[in-house]
């Protein structure tokens, strides 16, 4: 499906990572109504140039090694997804054979989620992003309180609300987290997990994430 050409064969789990990063971005083509050619083709134009445009998507390198880049991919202010490609596969994504995509894709790809965090306001957060890393102000800080675990393990809970100027956001800090934050502080969080509970969207640091106080 990835005809790279001549050379050293890929080793089998990046050359899967790359189809089912090609085949996931094949699917963004077809939701939002864009070529697909051309959307793979404008990842490599954002490599080179720092962004691309094809037609109402806009691609954006927000990050780059000489390995690989990190790329947001929005449509106006809705973030579609950000995702790592490899040096390798940019290079020959504007000759990838598009119709040799058009049968069903694995389940892999259909449950594919963004999970490289992304810096962005709190404005423009929603539950279409999964990861950002984010630098607020906590504004204000509930009374602690107990609440159990599923296993009946006490646990000390207060909700934090935290404010970049945009937007502000509900913080969860459990045990050690609640006595780190007080209000008026500035916080750094890293790779917070964006969810909504009781319809209402929340940072929260998670096993995977970093929060510290500037």
């Amino acid at each position: 499906m990835l005809h790279y050409g001549r050379g050293r064969p890929r080793g089998q789990r990046q050359s899967m990572a790359e189809v089912v990063n090609c085949w996931y971005l094949i699917g963004v083509s077809e939701k939002y109504g864009v070529k697909a050619h051309e959307l793979l083709a404008s990842f490599q134009d954002a490599w080179t140039h720092g962004k691309s445009v094809c037609d109402s998507i806009t691609i954006q390198c927000r990050q780059k090694t000489v390995n690989d880049g990190v790329f947001l991919v929005t449509q106006g202010q809705k973030i579609i997804t950000q995702l790592r490609l490899s040096d390798t596969m940019l290079r020959h994504m504007p000759n990838v054979n598009v119709e040799s995509f058009q049968c069903d894709p694995p389940t892999s790809v259909q449950n594919t989620q963004s999970l490289e965090p992304i810096q962005i306001q709190i404005k423009d957060m929603g539950t279409q992003v999964k990861r950002v890393d984010l630098k607020a102000k906590v504004v204000e800080k509930s009374a602690t309180r107990t609440v159990h675990s599923s296993y009946g393990d006490p646990l000390h809970l207060s909700i934090a609300t935290i404010s970049d100027g945009t937007g502000s956001i509900k913080l969860p800090l459990w045990n050690a987290q609640e006595n780190m934050v007080s209000v008026g502080d500035t916080v750094e969080i890293e790779n917070g997990r964006l969810r909504r509970y009781r319809g209402e969207l929340q940072v929260s640091i998670g096993r995977h994430g970093k929060l510290k106080v500037i």
